[in-house]
């Protein structure tokens, strides 16, 4: 089996940039991830959202919560048996169980899909180690490391160990994917077409609340169609009603706004096609002014967004880079201009300055 590197999974750290280019190396189209800081927010800019990946740090404990072991043959979901590959598997436990048709996967993860279809879901964890352009991805963002070593190095009990679980809906249910259990979770049910994040959301609270006396670092990051694309339909759409109502009002510069009337939403398609039936051209002028401030607004929006996912990439690169040669050509350059040594004592020094200072703020704050 071919080794699997280690890649960002601190929170707080970019993993959301992370995720987004993993994805799209990995093949699948429009689809990005990003961090959410809270399950009461207003997302309705963000739909649909296809998953949830919650980042904590692992620490064994009992759960009696029933699995399904024989659910759903066609509900995806494979156990951990790679070593690393935690993060992109649980991003596949998403990726792979999207029942939308605007989704494109890809034609390796679809043909994987197929293939694994019937195996258990050790086995389709053990088949993941054979799609080669996943691994290829997931490597590509390995981290430098100073030394390196042919043996295998395992987490110590020191070590922060973090680990990434999957909820998503699927057929009118919540799922839980861990892949360190033997099958799925079903958190509930949900009626067809309504917003499941509601219901999910006081699973993870509750996951949060036993954590939260010893640990503060969780990353809750969603699954989304890019919003960029999402952006850009709009303004599509925005221009191409904007025509339509130039057209209609064309020499009719004499016809007042109706001020009365609210203008149709951007999302109501058969409210607008209702409206340009009607032939109301007061309400058509109403309508026209309001898709060119749509448009206005949502222009920068778009570049906001742009300029974000540009930002991943440079940070990607970035981590991606190996400085450790440059450290060392520094170090060197300082050790033979006999920088290095004084360098080395003032750190000490100052070192031992705050040790003992704070040291004295402490027997202070005792006595």
């Amino acid at each position: 089996m071919a080794d699997w590197c280690t890649i960002e999974s601190d929170p707080g750290r970019g993993a959301a940039g992370v995720f987004t280019e993993l994805i799209q190396k990995i093949g699948v189209k429009n689809i990005q991830v990003e961090e959410l800081y809270s399950l009461d927010d207003d997302f309705s800019d963000m739909k649909p959202m296809y998953g949830l990946i919650f980042l904590f740090k692992w620490r064994p404990e009992e759960d009696d919560r029933p699995v399904n072991v024989g659910c759903d043959e066609e509900l995806f979901f494979a156990r951990q048996m790679i070593t690393n590959a935690c993060a992109t598997q649980a991003l596949l436990s998403i990726l792979l169980n999207i029942q939308s048709d605007e989704v494109d996967i890809g034609p390796s993860l679809r043909s994987f899909k197929e293939f694994v279809g019937v195996m258990p879901p050790d086995m389709r964890g053990e088949a993941i180690s054979n799609l080669d352009n996943v691994r290829l991805a997931h490597n590509s963002f390995n981290r430098p490391e100073p030394f390196f070593s042919d043996k295998k190095q395992y987490a110590g009990p020191d070590d922060d160990v973090f680990h990434f679980i999957a909820y998503i809906p699927f057929k009118n249910k919540i799922y839980e994917l861990d892949g360190l259990k033997a099958g799925p979770i079903c958190l509930g049910e949900v009626e067809e077409g309504a917003d499941w994040i509601p219901a999910v959301a006081p699973h993870i609270q509750q996951r949060i609340a036993r954590y939260a006396a010893s640990e503060i670092r969780f990353n809750l990051m969603a699954v989304i169609k890019d919003q960029r694309v999402v952006l850009q339909d709009k303004i599509d759409e925005c221009e191409t009603r904007t025509q339509t109502l130039e057209a209609m009002l064309d020499g009719h510069d004499d016809v007042t706004a109706d001020d009365s009337f609210t203008p149709v939403p951007l999302e109501d398609t058969e409210g607008f096609e209702q409206l340009v039936y009607s032939n109301d051209l007061p309400s058509l002028k109403t309508q026209l002014r309001a898709e060119r401030v749509r448009k206005m607004e949502l222009v920068p929006t778009l570049e906001e967004k742009e300029s974000k996912f540009a930002k991943w990439h440079s940070e990607n690169i970035r981590r991606r880079h190996n400085y450790i040669p440059l450290c060392v050509a520094i170090l060197k350059t300082l050790a033979k201009e006999k920088r290095l040594e004084p360098m080395i004592d003032d750190a000490r020094q100052r070192l031992g300055d705050r040790a003992r200072q704070q040291q004295q703020n402490k027997d202070k704050t005792s006595s």
